[in-house]
């Protein structure tokens, strides 16, 4: 199959950049499971293909199955850049819902991954896999931004839930215009924006703020102002999330 254009030319965009290399991890969620609390919608700066449910074979939903309540649902595309086996796309709907698990508990249950769409052989996603089982690079993620929406890049589906957080946070989160590798405390299991290969088989899971911020940015400061959340939030047992795969 052709491959479509990228939703976002990197010329137009913002390039942010995930500069440590993660190691290759196990497929199960950094996160506790919590309950949530927000309206459920779209998430703003979507690109204009991306979100919705469509038909396809594979995929399914994770095993939380909590009651999403009014958090905020996302409905993302994802996409694998090469055409790749039924094994390894199912193998990437796992890693998804692993991805969905630390979203739920980095939120603290106020945002979750509902329905996921993962093509095969295109980049016309938001959400780009360029080998699902392939060898990571240096950076192993990074966000591309503008005015007309966000497209994160992933280098191999192997990578930890930190790396698709941290860009997630780029992307929608706060959004965070700027880099801060050197906040990290694996105790507290923050934070999200700090570089990758610590906190666990995932990484670390959860946004900084004012108390156990290593660094500066306080990283809930930024997301209550964007998005109103609750801090703590309400947790709870993560919702389904489902993978459709095409």
């Amino acid at each position: 199959m052709k491959q479509k254009k990228p939703i976002l030319p990197a010329k137009f965009g913002l390039l942010i950049l995930l500069l440590a290399v993660a190691i290759s991890l196990p497929l199960a969620g950094c996160s506790k499971k919590h309950k949530s609390s927000r309206n459920a919608v779209v998430p703003t700066g979507t690109p204009g293909n991306g979100g919705g449910t469509s038909t396809g074979t594979g995929g399914g939903g994770s095993n939380g199955g909590g009651n999403p309540g009014d958090a905020e649902a996302l409905d993302l595309t994802w996409a694998a850049a090469r055409d790749e086996s039924q094994a390894d796309l199912e193998y990437m709907a796992d890693r998804i819902k692993a991805y969905a698990n630390g979203l739920w508990t980095g939120t603290e249950g106020q945002a979750y991954l509902r329905e996921q769409t993962l093509k095969n052989n295109t980049s016309d996603a938001q959400v780009i896999i360029k080998s699902i089982k392939g060898p990571k690079s240096n950076p192993v993620g990074w966000m591309t931004g503008g005015s007309g929406g966000w497209q994160i890049t992933l280098t191999t589906g192997t990578l930890p839930s930190q790396v698709f957080l941290h860009e997630f946070g780029h992307a929608w989160v706060g959004p965070f215009r700027s880099e801060e590798y050197n906040c990290m405390d694996p105790g507290s299991g923050v934070c999200v924006m700090g570089a990758a290969g610590t906190g666990g088989e995932e990484g670390l899971c959860k946004w900084c703020d004012p108390e156990n911020c290593v660094a500066s940015q306080q990283c809930w400061n930024k997301i209550q102002e964007t998005h109103g959340w609750a801090h703590p939030g309400p947790g709870g047992t993560a919702p389904s999330c489902n993978v459709t795969i095409q």
